[in-house]
């Protein structure tokens, strides 16, 4: 698609927006639509994106948004409800990135539609997949994970001066977490030795991986995991009594803000999951609006979480999913 700049604003031909018209006429009493692909309907975070999305139709009445997606998260899964918004013919499409194999052929499709499309939370950080995604889509929202490590790396050190660091995955090779890995090790200090442990999916076989590296690897002073994984990572540090060792986790889930609480995790980082989907519902109603849109991305995080302004965040979730869901959701 040719482009001009005007006014740090990126402008498309009319003549492919939107087979063959112009901007659109009467966009004011247009009711637009957009679908929201989600990655899990199940996934707490998710939740963010739900509820930002009911007060900003309150504030945009002219907007109707749509929230689908898989119950779990499968790459698979995710890939068909593209495929089958693509037919709804909706005004714009909001999307998490998850795989870009899986979620290519959809992409062509829906820019072969002229349907807008927006990559919210985070987004493909390697520079091949980003190649292939050229073109298909108009900006994304949401954390920068390759500047995650780092962040991380730099709030341990306040308070640690680890001889050894572990990042722990299910498996190698997710790129996300690959790139966040990185930066998290090349924070450290000359001399740190640092390790990728991968764990698999199952909790005990996990727990198990873990028992037997720390006692292989007793210097090990901090281990940075997801979320997911927090409950069973302190509990084998309390087994084996290294309550000594440092743990760092991810996102503002009531497990990685329990675990705060309770002294067992140091700090965590947020993507600012309650400002990513207005942003790119932004996106694409001014792009339906003006056929503009951003020509850089909407970098929303990552944002430390730590005792300072852990309050700040569990009240925001506390918000989006209700005490008892926060509940549910918390194994501490």
């Amino acid at each position: 698609m040719k482009r001009r700049t005007v006014l740090g604003m990126a402008l498309a031909a009319p003549a492919v927006a939107a087979a063959g018209a112009a901007i659109p006429a009467a966009a004011a009493d247009k009711k637009y639509t957009f679908y929201h692909i989600l990655w899990s309907m199940s996934d707490s975070n998710a939740q963010f994106h739900i509820q930002s999305g009911k007060a900003y139709m309150e504030e945009r009445p002219d907007v109707e948004i749509k929230y689908i997606g898989p119950e779990n998260y499968d790459p698979a899964e995710h890939a068909k409800f593209l495929d089958t918004v693509i037919n709804a013919k909706p005004d714009g499409i909001a999307m998490h990135i998850s795989s870009v194999d899986a979620l290519l052929p959809g992409l062509k499709a829906a820019k072969a539609a002229g349907i807008p499309f927006v990559s919210v939370t985070s987004h493909p950080p390697l520079k091949e997949d980003n190649e292939k995604l050229d073109g298909l889509y108009l900006t994304w929202v949401g954390a920068e994970e390759s500047s995650v490590g780092a962040l991380m790396g730099a709030e341990l050190l306040k308070t640690a001066k680890p001889k050894r660091v572990a990042y722990l995955m299910a498996h190698l090779g997710h790129a996300g977490q690959e790139a966040i890995a990185e930066g998290f090790f090349k924070s450290m200090p000359e001399g740190v030795a640092t390790d990728k442990v991968a764990t698999g999916d199952e909790p005990q076989k996990a727990a198990d991986v873990l028992r037997s590296y720390i006692m292989a690897n007793p210097d090990v002073g901090a281990i940075f995991c997801i979320t997911l994984m927090n409950k069973w990572v302190t509990d084998v540090l309390d087994e084996l009594g290294r309550t000594d060792i440092v743990v760092l986790t991810d996102n503002e889930s009531p497990s990685s803000l329990d675990c705060m609480s309770e002294g067992k995790c140091l700090a965590s980082f947020s993507q600012q999951f309650p400002i990513q989907a207005p942003f790119a519902y932004d996106v694409l109603y001014y792009y339906n609006k003006t056929l503009m849109y951003p020509v850089k991305p909407v970098v929303t995080g990552p944002r430390v979480i730590n005792a300072e302004n852990h309050d700040i965040f569990k009240k925001a979730v506390l918000t989006a999913i209700g005490e008892e869901e926060y509940g549910k959701l918390s194994p501490y």
